[in-house]
């Protein structure tokens, strides 16, 4: 630990009750399906029965009744049929004679009384279409670029240049390549995806739904509905999960509910089922990466050179900055003076790939960090030697140009990973495809280690310019308090006791008396979205300076009106000058609500002055911070049954300050949980017919408490001093680097390199029996 910075304060650093728990733990939280509302119809998607199409029309059945029945199409949007997320591409629904690209694409909303009856009609529209040949796969994609790279479709490029390529390989002692893959993955929070819209009296709407980003709609359908950002009302609900697949998604999802409502003038709700939800909604790119990389040697790193490649799907929605964060990790751990990183979004005939925790980074990180042991085995290095060895620290010069700061936690996370795992003493005894004395399976243990950038890429948070306030009001219990005013979403992360933490101390005010009613685009500034890892980074910063902001006010307004413009101070819920009786909080704040009326505190976020950034050269200051992290996991493999069971996971993490270690600990185990999914177990292909082959809870696999390891996890503070209280990213860190320290701990096990993931045992029979079996992607 870093013991200069180490000192907590009130709160800050405690593992204080989450303020959200009673509700949630006694059944009182209503999330979207348990609000019952008055006058509702059901909506329901019609899709596209192909994966790749020419619309020709949609033919409702004559003999259905269709009195009480609204359906929707293209030709209902008021305004543009576009959806204006990263680009202009995407429709809102699919309309007659244009190309349909993707199974399910919508092309009609139905909505009735009953979801019932919505569902039967939208079974009696019939879609005409003539069948286009797709492209379905990434593998196939792949195949195109490396034969006929002229016929690649690639939505998306970017590259990342530093030094002399060629000279650095003409350096090296030796060159070592290899290709790495990683398939889709799914989000499966509990509450599936819903929303409900309201068309009000004066054309506008309110939407009300589960979601991470309350202004994303706000911004992205005025083009289509023809409203205003002041018309396009968001209110969160409870949110059941998210984990990414609610950044985007639920903009599609209000539009799909709006069209009906405004037709009908009645509130629409469109909520999916687990089927629905897995099928039509985004998922984690699949990747291929290709690394070719020049060494001296004594290991130094002379030149890197990598493509980049996610499966986008059929349209680009947000994979460009997917893709951006994903080319800023494949080489940001390691010292490398000449390198060229080629990043590439493909287009495939299938459902867009979105957001999901980690976004872009996992796949970055399971392609170098299982490098980098490929590197360390051909030169005859112990893998945690030459991470050692060649690991950045403070003062060194990222890819982009830009120079770590002290703030920087790289050796620390590593030394201690090492060290509390016993990492050395414990390789010595991995079976290395041979059982050792007493063994009954195969043993092995696998290290990564790997950076986070924290908060928005470049000067992404200099455009969303972070805005909160801090509120003084009147609470729901009828006495003074203060409303913690942000957009930030609670989504089970635990950003409502965060923020209550800290603005508890920044204001040093009792706890008990602030609040953080859910995020409503009507009430609260746009504070940005509930993403990148910049919500207890960036938004905990402007709720700890608006908080400051208006502790200010009143310690003035407390000084003027009882003290004769003595200094006062608030402390300890009590406003107090030298020699005068102290005041309590209530008393000074309802005579300044009397006096003033609405009192605020406000604060908006900026990046460093010096803080430098060009977008089309990808030069300048990637992130205003980074998190780090080791990860150490051990393995045991069945010989007979090839069954892998991962039994411990040592993870260390520089988070900056930890606000709440018990909160703290819980985000990590939960990430590297789902690292585990993605590493052996959610395995998901695209079939034939354009859909995913594992679309329900019993062939999609995730990791139960039976499958999960022992984790131990230990944290290290560098916090980031610009941005108090300091924190830096935690929410995805824990995801991004234990599948490839599980397929390296699966190569000290068994001897052999396997590259894509998820590993399955299938993978491994075939890996342990190559005339039997075949592991190509």
């Amino acid at each position: 630990m870093n013991k200069a910075v180490s000192q907590s304060g009130r709160l800050i650093g405690q593992g204080m009750v989450r303020v959200d728990a009673d509700g949630k733990v006694r059944g009182l939280t209503r999330y979207l399906n348990d609000i019952d509302y008055t006058g509702m119809l059901h909506g329901v998607v019609v899709r596209s029965p192909v994966a790749r199409g020419r619309f020709k029309a949609l033919v409702p059945d004559p003999a259905f009744d269709w009195s009480s029945v609204v359906v929707a199409t293209a030709e209902d949007i008021p305004g543009e049929n576009v959806v204006h997320m990263h680009d202009r591409t995407m429709p809102l629904l699919a309309e007659v004679g244009g190309e349909l690209l993707y199974r399910g694409e919508p092309v009609a909303v139905v909505a009735a009384k009953t979801i019932e009856l919505a569902t039967e009609a939208a079974a009696h529209l019939r879609v005409e279409v003539e069948e286009l040949p797709p492209l379905l796969t990434l593998q196939d994609a792949i195949a195109i670029f490396k034969k006929t790279p002229v016929k690649f479709d690639s939505m998306q490029d970017q590259d990342i240049v530093k030094g002399d390529l060629a000279k650095g390989f003409a350096a090296a002692d030796d060159i070592i390549e290899a290709e790495y893959w990683a398939g889709h993955q799914e989000q499966l929070y509990i509450e599936n995806q819903g929303f409900t819209v309201f068309p009000l009296a004066d054309g506008s709407i309110l939407c009300e739904g589960s979601l991470q980003c309350p202004y994303f709609p706000v911004h992205e359908l005025n083009d289509p509905l023809q409203l205003p950002p002041e018309k396009i009302r968001v209110r969160q609900t409870p949110v059941g999960g998210a984990f990414g697949g609610k950044e985007e998604y639920p903009t599609m999802l209000i539009g799909y509910a709006a069209l009906p409502a405004l037709k009908s003038g009645k509130p629409v709700k469109i909520t999916y089922d687990r089927h629905e939800d897995i099928l039509f909604t985004p998922k984690r790119h699949p990747v291929w990466v290709r690394y070719k990389t020049g060494v001296k040697k004594d290991g130094t790193l002379t030149a890197l050179e990598c493509d980049f490649i996610l499966d986008g799907g059929a349209y680009l929605t947000i994979s460009d900055v997917v893709m951006f964060r994903g080319i800023l990790h494949c080489a940001l751990a390691y010292r490398c003076d000449n390198l060229i990183i080629r990043g590439r979004v493909a287009r495939t005939h299938s459902f867009p790939c979105g957001a999901f925790r980690g976004f872009g980074a996992p796949q970055a990180i399971w392609g170098m960090e299982s490098h980098i042991d490929a590197i360390a085995a051909r030169l005859g290095k112990p893998p945690h030697t030459y991470r050692r060895q060649l690991h950045v620290r403070p003062g060194d010069v990222t890819p982009t140009g830009q120079i770590l700061s002290k703030e920087n936690g790289s050796t620390a996370c590593l030394d201690l990973a090492l060290q509390h795992a016993k990492f050395a003493q414990k390789r010595r005894q991995a079976s290395r495809g041979k059982l050792r004395k007493g063994q009954t399976k195969y043993y092995g243990i696998g290290l990564s280690f790997f950076a986070h950038g924290a908060a928005f890429t470049g000067d992404g948070e200099a455009k969303f310019k972070a805005k909160g306030r801090m509120e003084l009001a009147l609470l729901d219990d009828g006495k003074p308090g203060v409303n913690i005013r942000v957009s930030s979403t609670e989504m089970g992360q635990g950003v409502h006791t965060i923020f209550t933490q800290i603005a508890s101390d920044a204001l040093a005010l009792d706890p008990a008396r602030i609040r953080f009613p859910m995020a409503d685009t009507g009430l609260v500034p746009n504070s940005g979205p509930t993403v990148a890892s910049r919500t207890t980074m960036v938004v905990g910063n402007v709720v700890y300076r608006a908080s400051q902001d208006l502790k200010d006010q009143m310690e003035s307004f407390a000084s003027q009106r009882y003290f004769r413009g003595a200094k006062t101070v608030l402390k300890n819920s009590q406003f107090a000058a030298k020699s005068r009786r102290p005041l309590s909080f209530a008393k000074v704040a309802r005579d300044m609500l009397t006096e003033h009326g609405p009192v605020n505190g406000f604060f908006e976020f900026k990046l460093p002055p010096d803080a430098k950034w060009d977008q089309v050269t990808f030069k300048g200051d990637s992130y205003p911070g980074y998190s780090w992290s080791a990860n150490i996991a051990e393995v045991e493999i069945d010989p007979l049954t090839c069954e892998l069971a991962v039994t411990r996971v040592t993870a260390v993490l520089d988070v900056g300050r930890v606000i709440n270690p018990i909160l703290a600990a819980g985000q990590v185990e939960g990430g590297l949980t789902q690292a585990l999914g993605y590493a052996i177990m959610e395995k998901m292909g695209t079939g034939q017919n354009g859909l995913y082959d594992a679309s329900r809870l019993q062939t999609y696999i995730i990791p139960t408490s039976l499958d999960t390891p022992i984790y131990d996890v230990k944290f290290v503070e560098y916090p980031y001093s610009f941005a108090p209280p300091g924190g830096k990213g935690l929410g995805e860190l824990p995801m991004d680097g234990l599948a490839p320290a599980i397929a390296n701990a699966v190569e000290s096990a068994i001897g052999k390199r396997l590259r894509t993931i998820p590993i399955t045992p299938e993978d491994l029979f075939a890996a342990l029996h190559p005339a039997q079996g075949d592991n190509t992607p």
